[in-house]
């Protein structure tokens, strides 16, 4: 994308590339320090919402979480606050990562930036929705009560955030492979046919990312495999539909 333009087939300057990719950095990073500054006074109701997962399997006594340093519960409020930046700023940030691409695209191709906007949002957030309503209950019931056979939970703010973090945005993140090779297809990376072909290890791989971003219970990593492969294969069948659509036009 950088040495070419794909949609209008001449050279363009890699200092406008650059100067065109700063400034919609520049948009995406205020529009979430924004959301930051507006968060961080709802910090306590934030971290309140997302440790609801956590106290619904806790046992009854004690049924919170502890802080083990002064700097715990100040430090949670900045992650919280960012975290909910994040999530609050996607539709921004991921209209200015589709539209910085667009220019590597073929004219017939940019008609689908808009659609891919639009689900790509979509996704990102149905990815942290199905990780905090879904997989999140699921991995703690599981570890908790493996935990009360042998000792009594006393989790942290500070460990529970971390985990808690990598959860979703593992989750949120990983959900946008389908469009991410679509966008590789129309770059001419990659075709149906080649990742039909390697199947078996993209199912390996899938567990090995799972095993990565959910914590280790085999419960949480088969949520987040299963749905990810089922992505692949979806993603293969967008590609091979659009394909056979650009032979026939």
């Amino acid at each position: 994308m950088i040495e070419e333009n794909r949609g209008h087939g001449k050279a363009m300057p890699l200092l406008s590339h650059l100067s065109e990719l700063r400034w919609r950095l520049i948009a995406s990073l205020l529009t979430i320090l924004v959301f930051f500054a507006i968060s961080l006074f709802f910090s306590s109701s934030i971290i309140n919402f997302l440790k609801e997962p956590l106290l619904a399997c806790l046992p009854e006594t004690p049924q919170n979480l502890h802080f083990t340093g002064p700097l715990d519960v100040f430090l949670t409020s900045i992650k919280s606050s960012f975290l909910a930046a994040l999530v609050l700023a996607c539709p921004v940030w991921i209209y200015h990562f589709w539209r910085f691409i667009e220019p590597a695209l073929y004219d017939n191709e940019k008609k689908y930036i808009f659609p891919f906007i639009f689900v790509s949002i979509l996704l990102f957030l149905f990815g942290i929705s199905f990780s905090y309503f879904f997989i999140l209950p699921i991995s703690l019931e599981f570890l908790i009560k493996l935990g009360l056979e042998v000792s009594t939970p006393m989790i942290t703010i500070k460990d529970y955030f971390s985990l808690l973090s990598i959860m979703i945005f593992g989750f949120g993140f990983i959900f946008e492979a389908p469009l991410i090779l679509v966008l590789l297809s129309f770059l001419g990376f990659v075709d149906h046919r080649q990742l039909s072909s390697v199947r078996r290890y993209v199912c390996v791989a899938c567990f090995i990312v799972a095993a990565i971003f959910t914590p280790p219970d085999p419960l949480s990593q088969v949520g987040m495999a299963i749905p990810l492969y089922i992505m692949y294969e979806i993603s293969i069948m967008i590609i091979k539909l659009i394909n056979k659509k650009a032979q026939n036009t």
